[in-house]
């Protein structure tokens, strides 16, 4: 009898021996997989970032593409959330930074348009970015600000937006005159039979950025 309880001692003991020895080997693999946790900061990265647009000429509206090579950024201070760096933004564009590959047309965007709207830079921020990938920004021409919608993406640190504008919410339509007048030539299609200088109000606009990303 003596020899049956001597054993089950033992094995009791081996037991608890066995379960305590899990339970450490357990909670330092949970410790190590804590102290490997990874905390990431995002910020504005200026070197990753591009403002595109896409006028549009002819009776059949045929775009005309071209950048800002200048964009002036405040805000963007290093965040957990990269969604509250990108509202955080503002912005301006100084409309003699514009490039569309041809220096003559781009003078006579800046002097025509530009000027016939007395504009020479271009500003704005990020109102509001929602959860169904819409973003709201204010965007000041001409002394009139207005709300812009448009769709966004935000894939960890990589954004952009796409949004379509009208010219004439700014009280565009001096600038569309005189800029048409000037290219009168260039702004109607002969080879389609255009007999009808247009340029169109309408402006597609586009914006990427990659923020910069720092995990510790």
């Amino acid at each position: 009898m003596r020899k049956n309880t001597k054993f089950l001692f033992v094995a009791l003991a081996g037991l608890m021996m066995s379960s305590c020895a899990g339970e450490t080997e357990t909670t330092e693999t949970a410790v190590a997989e804590v102290e490997k946790t990874e905390t990431c900061y995002y910020s504005y990265d200026a070197a990753n970032s591009e403002m595109s647009f896409t006028a549009y000429k002819f009776l059949g509206k045929v775009g005309v593409g071209g950048t800002f090579t200048q964009i002036n950024v405040e805000g963007g201070e290093k965040n957990e959330d990269a969604k509250a760096v990108i509202e955080g933004l503002s912005f301006n564009i100084p409309i003699s930074s514009i490039s569309t590959k041809d220096v003559s047309r781009d003078g006579k965007i800046n002097e025509f348009f530009f000027g016939g709207i007395n504009t020479e830079v271009i500003s704005g921020e990020v109102k509001s970015l929602d959860d169904s990938g819409k973003a709201v920004l204010a965007i000041t021409m001409n002394s009139i600000t207005k709300d812009v919608e448009g769709a966004y993406t935000l894939n960890d640190n990589a954004f952009s937006f796409d949004a379509e504008i009208d010219v004439l919410n700014w009280d565009g339509q001096a600038g569309i005159d005189a800029l048409n007048e000037e290219c009168k030539e260039l702004h109607t299609d002969f080879a389609n039979g255009d007999t009808e200088s247009k340029l169109w109000p309408d402006v597609t606009i586009s914006f990427s950025t990659e923020l910069k990303k720092e995990c510790e």
